[in-house]
């Protein structure tokens, strides 16, 4: 790159022969012309008053000091009303409102208000820890894929899960249960029932007959009928679901869809028990009990567990138990310790595990037959209710299991007088009773025998009962809260307040003077 010459009054020329810089008198060169043609028409002042003027106007933002400054130097600031006088103030910007509900966006097979579908999203979203007591630890797959992506494609099944969610909402959670349906969940109720009329008529869909969605359906309709007391109604309609199931080739075809299969056994579990009925599944004999579940790989890992909370007593703690009552005993016993572990070590277990437990030991339970008030009946019973509180969620959601608690308690008065079991034994199943079927109008009659019990076993701390009700079965996620008020409530009988009544004051002191006249 060169630049030939010539006088101010000539043009330049620049000729570039290569890719190397140009040297810094060119460079120079080109700065000056360029300056040349940007400062054209100006008039320039001389550069020595530019460069006393650039040191009389530093700024104290310069230096840092502005001490030597007079104040008549110092502009103020504008203040805002200058501003505004002189700048437009934009408005601050608002957040738009929503447009539309959250299932506004989807489409579904039915003519329906997407926010009246937003309801069974909420259910939804709090079913878990509603319905499972050992929700933290169950492992729920695909249950958006099974329960929420049906509602675009059966309508029976969307009106169903909206009037079963509604009546939560409107009965359940404000515990204001009625035998009367809300103005809100009878249109949906209605349209379920013609729905499933017209699919079970002659004319309807064979396939949708079997489906999944339908099978659903009819468990809603049965559970429903069963939580507003109307027994004969839910009871026909789980007839109706067990016919279902049985066409589509029995239990085994429903095992994909282990949580729906669970809520089907539980409606039926707790109509058998709140009525003392027989239940509808596995009361054939073409329908063999489920396979004990085989936990001995889980229960490998809990060995190393340094926690000693987690273990139960894997041995029988009853002398001259029935066989089968011993199994289920231990079946149950080691379902325990894997929950208890699987807490503690903040893991999960699957669903299969949770059925196949659940419907190996009840209903072997309930088909078990024993003398009335014997033993091996109190065991059974109390067995029965410690599985309530474990499996089924009926009580959440306000019903209860009233003939298995008057069975419980016909044993529990005959064993208090009999002295067959000691008072250890007695001591659980008391409160296994009293945390799962019980409720506080049987204190009166549960409390003296409680505090007897603990007396003739020395108890006077709730780690000590603690002790005790994990040397049999306990699982202390779901019974230590409900476990400790008990346990409390009776303590502080044995202080009664100068305002409690003499005659209750009296039973206690009965009580316990009876109880320090047993022996373990």
């Amino acid at each position: 790159m060169a630049a030939g010459k010539t006088s101010s009054s000539e043009l330049h020329f620049l000729v570039s022969t290569g890719v190397e810089k140009p040297n810094p008198e060119l460079r120079r060169f080109i700065r000056s012309h360029v300056m040349l043609g940007k400062n054209l028409g100006r008039a320039l002042p001389p550069r020595t008053t530019r460069r006393r003027r650039r040191k009389e106007n530093v700024t104290p933002s310069s230096t840092g000091d502005v001490e030597g400054l007079d104040k008549d130097q110092l502009e103020p600031l504008p203040s805002l009303n200058s501003l505004s006088r002189t700048h437009r103030v934009l408005p601050i910007p608002e957040v738009p409102r929503k447009f539309g509900s959250n299932m506004s966006s989807i489409r579904f097979t039915e003519t329906i208000d997407p926010e009246v579908v937003e309801v069974v999203l909420q259910f939804s979203s709090i079913a878990k820890q509603v319905l499972f007591p050992l929700e933290s630890c169950i492992l729920f797959e695909r249950r958006a894929e099974a329960w929420i992506a049906p509602l675009t494609i059966d309508p029976a099944f969307l009106h169903t899960m909206i009037f079963t969610s509604q009546y939560y909402f409107d009965a359940v959670l404000p515990q204001r249960p009625s035998s009367e349906m809300s103005q809100r969940s009878l249109p949906h109720y209605t349209k379920t029932l013609k729905l499933l009329h017209e699919r079970f008529s002659e004319t309807g869909d064979e396939q949708a007959r079997l489906s999944f969605t339908t099978v659903a359906a009819v468990m809603g309709l049965t559970g429903y009928a069963h939580l507003m007391g109307d027994t004969r109604s839910a009871r026909h309609h789980l007839k109706g679901l067990h016919k279902i199931v049985t066409l589509r080739g029995g239990i085994s075809t429903l095992r994909g869809s282990a949580k729906l299969l669970v809520e089907i056994l539980r409606c039926d579990i707790g109509m058998a028990l709140h009525g003392g009925t027989e239940p509808i599944f596995f009361h054939e004999a073409s329908e063999p009990f489920v396979a004990y579940p085989d936990l001995t790989p889980f229960l490998e890992l809990q060995r190393g567990s340094s926690s000693s909370d987690s273990f139960c007593n894997r041995v029988v703690p009853f002398e001259d138990m029935n066989d089968a009552l011993a199994r289920a005993w231990s079946a149950m016993s080691e379902f325990c310790t894997l929950i208890n572990f699987a807490a503690e070590s903040k893991q999960y277990v699957t669903t299969d595990i949770f059925l196949d437990t659940m419907a190996s030991v009840i209903y072997r339970l309930l088909d078990m037959r024993f003398g009335v008030c014997s033993t091996d009946e109190a065991i059974c019973a109390g067995l029965l209710a410690f599985s309530c509180s474990i499996f089924l969620q009926w009580r959440q959601l306000g019903s209860s299991y009233p003939n298995l608690a008057t069975t419980l308690k016909a044993c529990l008065l005959k064993l208090s007088y009999s002295q067959q079991a000691s008072a250890r034994q007695q001591l659980w199943i008391l409160m296994a009773g009293r945390v799962s079927v019980f409720g506080a109008d049987d204190d009166a009659w549960l409390r003296p025998l409680l505090l007897v019990n603990m007396g003739c076993c020395e108890i006077t701390s709730w780690s000590e009962m603690q002790e005790l009700l994990q040397s049999f079965m306990w699982i202390r996620m779901v019974h230590e809260k409900p476990g400790k008020a008990v346990f409390d409530s009776a303590m502080a009988c044995l202080n009664p307040n100068p305002e409690q009544d003499s005659n209750t004051r009296g039973e206690m002191k009965m009580g316990t003077s009876f109880g320090a006249e047993r022996s373990l």
